[in-house]
């Protein structure tokens, strides 16, 4: 691969919302590229991209597909990135590793929701950004609606290419910086009957791009006009400066406006030694020099059924061979690069070495994940890692089995090592497993994985909501007893409490406020830890008392028959008693949750949030989307993303963080109540 220099090397990320064919379009630029014969078809499970069973059952991409090719004197690698919510933490990766991205927009529905937060995304990474409105054979496709509706979420989007219609509906387009009109791969003369449109596109072209530098903005306010060099120059600067997003148009899937959005990737966008540098953690920028220390970030980690564990890498200086002696300076571990893969899709091809911008596979690196930083074990640059977003969701999780257990919990370790995001843990409040990931679907899949990949099934349940119990007033000087003295060494303890409550948050405070020896020093210890323990489980649900003040105040003892567990129960029956004095409630979480949606279903979305006791803190709006803070109980959101995808049909998008806990209201109250009741005597 490092045949090429640097400056002849382009990568880029294919971004946008989920079914605006971004898959579709990478199919085609393959195909105009000459990289495979014919372009497959996401519908028919043709794809080079799409390669999973599960993504072939679905149509969608559900995991970013890397492929390598040449344009001419370019080595070009393009990557195919999630549209769906659930799985565009992996696209959000990906954006900081690649130079650019290519964001795809539909011509009939414009900017939606994952498009808006992949461009959020790529602004973030500082990458330059092609736009392409796609689709536009399709019955209600409107360019100009597109490009508004990308303004409004923030892109300065320019065109730099219309449609081209014909008698029979799109035939080509028509090529605003050099005025042609342009179908299949013949340049010809702008229609007449479009030639009025073109050239107002074409100055407004112009005035943008002058715009952009004050040079050529005093040449245009002079003459009037620019040259097309003059034009050309400009347009390459602006966009990678992300001051212009250029777009063009076509319709993937008939393979029209391919031809320009390829060579618009190879003129405008920047090779590795074009984008703004890479910085080391000191803020050094790190140079896309062939002959500089080895250094790399690690975006994607892949199981395959073959080579087993893949390391895939964007190299961002210096060359990679097969013995390289590398540090992941994120862990500290040190590894040596076995074999390195070109990726195409799901082929690879053994590559000798590899320079700046190439993304490659490296095999069965033992201590190297996502997101790790790699440099020489000797001399070496110490790049940042990269941030993994963390999931959002959680679904309780068990093997159906339970001899699989081990197996199950073993294989999604594995899975987890592929897909950061997914995380399991266990609630210490509730004793469940959770695995937590972007979204209901995703998880699911991870199921779905397990069994086509392990052989084992599992049992995803919504998770149980961890309550907390806690008092509403004070519970004065309750007495703890424990008294068994018939006939040799008995056990004696007393204790008196007193209880308060706390504000939120306070956990469980213990104040020793003996004085005079009633209770012992050595066994004041022990009065802590039974209230401690019965803390663990209130009396209206069995769930753990927090933010409670216990004072210890007085206490009797027997200078033979006290003894450590005999002030333990003595605590613990004195603590459950003023529980129950101090007239006990319930608390719930309450989440911060921040929704997404078009502006036409604002309404729906907070009339629904208001029938699940949400409290809405404001709007935002941003574009035609408007973004609702509200604060809501976790009860009510536990299934909210299927709710929120049938009330947008699929364009909203949340997410959401604990806020704190709050009382339950009375009438959910006596239904937790009743519920943990029935429970317990069924396991009674």
């Amino acid at each position: 691969m490092t045949d090429r220099s640097p400056a002849e090397t382009r990568n880029f990320a294919l971004i946008g919302h989920a079914g605006d064919g971004k898959t579709s379009l990478a199919e085609a630029l393959l195909h105009q590229a000459g990289a495979i014969s014919a372009p497959g078809s996401v519908d028919d499970g043709s794809s080079h991209l799409d390669a999973t069973p599960e993504e072939k059952e679905r149509h969608h991409t559900l995991s970013s597909s890397a492929f390598s090719f040449s344009s001419g004197e370019l080595r070009i690698t393009l990557v195919d990135t999630p549209g769906d919510p659930n799985f565009q933490g992996d696209s959000q990766i990906v954006t900081r590793a690649v130079d650019a991205g290519v964001l795809v927009v539909s011509a009939t529905d414009g900017a939606k929701v994952g498009t808006e937060s992949m461009w959020r995304a790529s602004e973030r990474a500082s990458i330059p950004v092609l736009g392409f409105v796609n689709g536009l054979d399709r019955d209600r496709a409107d360019f100009t609606g597109a490009i508004a509706s990308l303004k409004t979420i923030g892109v300065n989007a320019v065109p730099i290419a219309l449609p081209l219609f014909g008698d029979s509906g799109l035939a080509g387009v028509i090529d605003l910086t050099q005025m042609k009109a342009r179908v299949g791969s013949a340049l010809g003369e702008i229609p007449e009957e479009q030639r009025s449109e073109a050239e107002d596109a074409r100055a407004a072209l112009v005035e943008a791009v002058a715009e952009c530098d004050d040079e050529l903005l005093e040449r245009y306010l002079d003459d009037g006009e620019l040259s097309d060099e003059a034009v050309q120059e400009g347009l390459i600067a602006a966009t990678r400066a992300r001051q212009l997003v250029p777009i063009l148009c076509g319709a993937a899937i008939q393979g029209i406006g391919v031809g320009p959005l390829l060579d618009a990737i190879g003129n405008l966008l920047p090779s590795p030694t074009d984008r703004t540098p890479f910085l080391a953690l000191d803020g050094t920028p790190i140079e896309a020099n062939p002959e500089a220390t080895f250094s790399g970030v690690v975006f994607k980690t892949a199981i395959d059924r073959y080579a087993g564990k893949l390391s895939i890498l964007r190299i961002v200086s210096g060359t990679a061979s097969e013995g390289t002696a590398v540090l992941n300076t994120t862990t500290g571990a040190h590894e040596r690069f076995g074999k390195l893969l070109e990726l195409n899709g799901s082929e690879h091809v053994d590559v000798h070495e590899a320079g700046p911008g190439d993304i490659i596979a490296v095999a069965k690196l033992k201590d190297t994940h996502t997101g790790d930083a790699l440099t020489l074990e000797k001399g070496g640059v110490e790049l940042p890692p990269i941030a993994v977003p963390h999931g959002v969701l959680s679904y309780a999780i068990t093997a159906r089995e339970k001899a699989d257990e081990d197996k199950v919990f073993a294989s999604l370790g594995k899975l987890i090592e592929e897909d950061p995001i997914l995380t399991l843990g266990r609630d210490p409040a509730t004793g469940e497993f959770l695995l937590t990931g972007m979204g209901e679907l995703h998880i699911r899949m991870t199921g779905a994985k397990l069994k086509r990949l392990y052989e084992v099934e599992v049992e995803l349940k919504t998770p149980k909501v961890p309550y907390r119990e806690t008092i509403t007033r004070k519970a004065e000087n309750v007495e703890g007893k424990l008294k068994k003295q018939s006939g040799g060494k008995g056990m004696f303890g007393v204790c008196y409490l007193s209880l308060e409550p706390l504000p939120r948050g306070g956990g469980i405070e213990f104040s020793d406020e003996i004085v005079g020896g009633s209770i012992p020093r050595n066994l004041i210890p022990a009065v802590e830890k039974g209230c401690l323990e019965a803390a663990a489980a209130g009396p209206l649900a069995g769930c753990p008392v927090v933010d409670v003040r216990v004072r210890c105040i007085d206490g009797k003892h027997h200078s033979v028959d006290s003894n450590e567990m005999a002030f333990k129960l003595a605590g613990s029956f004195g603590f459950k008693e003023a529980i129950a004095q101090g007239k006990p409630t319930l608390l719930e979480p309450v989440m911060n949750a921040e929704i997404t949606v078009p502006d036409d279903q604002l309404g729906d979305v907070m009339g629904d949030l208001s029938s699940r006791r949400g409290r809405v803190q404001g709007t935002e709006a941003r574009g035609s989307l408007q973004v609702i803070k509200a604060e809501v109980p976790m009860a009510e959101m536990l299934e909210y993303a299927s709710a929120l995808t049938s009330l947008t049909g699929g364009k909203g998008a949340f997410h959401m963080e604990f806020s704190h806990y709050d009382d339950v209201p009375a009438s959910e109250r006596d239904k937790i109540i009743a519920n943990a009741q029935k429970g317990a005597a069924e396991e009674a």
